[in-house]
């Protein structure tokens, strides 16, 4: 199946908005584009085979096809260099070969450098073409004259320009899209804040929100931290991890166990944020891969090469599925998962476990106070993370209430369970092995 038809299908297939479908690059509009560009050049005797052989015979130089760098509106060039009748030497067709001596016989006589320049316009062949050429020669160290043949085409302006007039359209939907996007995370945010909120006293789903963002986090739907793979996922590989994570909620029975009813919707709001961004960047891929596609193709049609130029020129936000997904991403992060705390962020570095007691060394690094203890008795002085000599410096005013506070409210399972440990350690230290705590002795009633 040609690409064309394969490209027409995918977006159906895909099920994008209507809005979505009108925005995308109109590949069929460009190929008939394309056809005028390799009439024009045929008629001029330049067409792909003549070009090809330009290169092949007189060498990489033979010929330049460059953009005036106006990204508004485009006037690609088509610039030949002759020198001491190398475009006769070469085999091309007589008609070619017959133009070309026709430009270069306009040349004045002259000596020295000349930078005179002529120019030569050719009536259309076909209602609507247009072509402009121009030669210019120099006077090489050898004094062997240079030709340089400028080819202004009319076609390939319309190519180019049509090209960029879509790719702009692409940044307006994306653009669009992604506000939408960034209203619906505020949004969610909002909710979730209520949801997660830390009491004692009321219903709170802090917990199993903070074990969905855990697996959510460890999924990498959009971003790779892997060294294989580390980067932007693309939509296969982000819809397969998008997938794993929500299988993997149904297996832990997060859902079943929210205390909020809300917290369902609210799960499920967050679900479709990430599939309406999958949706963005596999609209994003097609249209890339058809831009990509369009641009072989007028190479394959005229030799020009003009595919490694264009996309210098336009650095489209809409064909880098990546730029969406850094910002969406970012702000799912901020707004999100950290309104969530998670405990692997405020571990401390010696045990690994929650920094209860928190003391804060002079460098600002934190552990927790039995660690700060225990370093202490050792005779050891250096600090875990940065190796400055603080260990030894700490004492009981170096404990952070702020900072304790924060972990009493947003881990108090944990921060719980850690001072039953220190207590527990400290017990055995003074009475010995057998001592228990005592939350893990049991009432007897006599």
């Amino acid at each position: 199946m040609k690409f064309a038809h394969e490209f027409q299908a995918a977006l159906i297939r895909e099920g994008f908005p209507s809005h979505w479908v009108q925005s995308a690059v109109p590949y069929s509009q460009l190929k008939k584009v394309i056809k005028k560009v390799t009439m024009e050049l045929k008629n001029l005797g330049l067409d792909s085979t003549t070009l090809a052989q330009l290169v092949s015979e007189v060498g990489p130089g033979a010929f330049q096809y460059e953009f005036d760098g106006n990204t508004k509106n485009f006037q690609p060039t088509l610039t030949i260099f002759l020198q001491d009748g190398l475009a006769v030497d070469a085999t091309l067709s007589p008609d070619t070969m017959k133009f070309l001596e026709k430009l270069v016989q306009l040349q004045h006589k002259t000596t020295g450098r000349i930078t005179e320049q002529q120019s030569l316009s050719r009536q259309p062949s076909t209602e609507g073409e247009a072509s402009t050429l121009s030669t210019e020669a120099t006077m090489s160290k050898n004094s062997h004259p240079v030709q340089r043949i400028e080819v202004l085409l009319t076609f390939d302006s319309e190519f180019f320009e049509t090209l960029q007039d879509e790719v702009a359209n692409l940044d307006i939907l994306q653009a669009g899209e992604q506000s939408a996007l960034a209203d619906e995370i505020n949004a969610l945010s909002g909710e979730l804040r209520a949801l997660t909120k830390p009491s004692r006293f009321r219903k709170t789903d802090m917990y199993r929100w903070r074990e969905l963002f855990e697996i959510y986090l460890q999924a990498m739907v959009f971003f790779s931290v892997h060294e294989l793979d580390r980067g932007t996922q693309d939509s296969t590989t982000a819809a397969k991890q998008l997938q794993w994570f929500q299988s993997e909620v149904m297996k832990r029975q997060i859902v079943s166990s929210f205390k909020l009813s809300a917290s369902q919707k609210a799960l499920e709001r967050f679900i479709n944020i990430n599939i309406t961004l999958l949706r963005n960047i596999k609209f994003q891929e097609i249209n890339r891969t058809a831009i990509s596609k369009i641009l072989k193709k007028f190479d394959k049609r005229t030799h020009l090469g003009a595919k490694m130029k264009f996309p210098k020129l336009i650095q489209s936000g809409s064909t880098m599925s990546e730029t969406m997904a850094k910002a969406i991403c970012s702000q799912v992060s901020q707004d999100l998962i950290q309104k969530v705390p998670q405990l692997d962020d405020y571990l401390c570095p010696v045990c690994f476990t929650i920094a209860w007691r928190p003391v804060r060394m002079k460098c600002h690094h934190v552990i927790c106070i039995s660690c700060a203890v225990t370093l202490q008795r050792k005779r050891q002085k250096l600090c875990p993370l940065c190796r400055g000599e603080v260990i030894l410096e700490a004492d009981a005013d170096n404990i952070d209430p702020e900072f304790e506070d924060f972990l009493e409210k947003f881990f108090p399972k944990e921060a719980h369970e850690k001072r039953i440990a220190v207590e527990t350690e400290r017990g055995k230290e003074q009475f010995g092995e057998s001592y228990k705590h005592p939350s893990e002795e049991k009432c007897v009633i006599m």
